[in-house]
């Protein structure tokens, strides 16, 4: 089960110490309250389901967005600490959103996924272009009718991914 930690607007369902912009800002259980935390409780207390989170990388929110160094430092310290205080993740989400509007960003793909692996090496990575696991088709909700699980990734690049049809 996968759960969207933060999504393109930036506020996070846990209390982040690296933005104002989560829970902890919310009157939800006075600011105490964490999502992510509640999540991954119920998901350890069913059999057979296993815990995975999303965090988007584009943040509309956070004015580092458009600093290449500053804002994937940013994401690094955030994805790590989802990774660190919420115990063994299955699954981890990405993906290469950004608007046509929204400042021009360079993703450090490679430094997050070596990271995610370093920290939980069981860890799966979900992407439009893997490594481990990529989507099926597109957000239209179209794939190609031999589109099968395999990776060919000469001809990907996270972010690009689209399907001929």
């Amino acid at each position: 089960m996968i759960l969207t930690a933060k999504h393109h607007d930036g506020f996070c369902l846990w209390p982040s110490k690296y933005t104002k912009h989560s829970v902890a800002a919310s009157p939800w259980k006075n600011g105490s309250g964490d999502v992510v935390r509640e999540f991954v409780n119920a998901v350890k207390a069913h059999n057979g389901i296993d815990a995975g989170l999303y965090l988007s990388p584009w943040d509309r929110h956070d004015p580092r967005y458009g600093d290449n160094l500053k804002y994937n430092e940013y994401y690094l310290a955030q994805l790590q600490e989802l990774l660190h205080n919420y115990g063994n993740v299955r699954e981890i989400w990405f993906d290469g959103a950004k608007g046509a509007d929204a400042p021009n960003m360079t993703y450090y793909f490679s430094d997050w996924f070596a990271m995610v692996k370093e920290l939980q090496s069981s860890i799966n990575i979900f992407s439009d272009a893997g490594p481990d696991v990529r989507w099926v088709g597109n957000e239209k909700g179209f794939a190609n009718t031999t589109c099968w699980s395999t990776i060919n990734k000469t001809s990907l690049s996270i972010g690009n991914a689209s399907i001929v049809g």
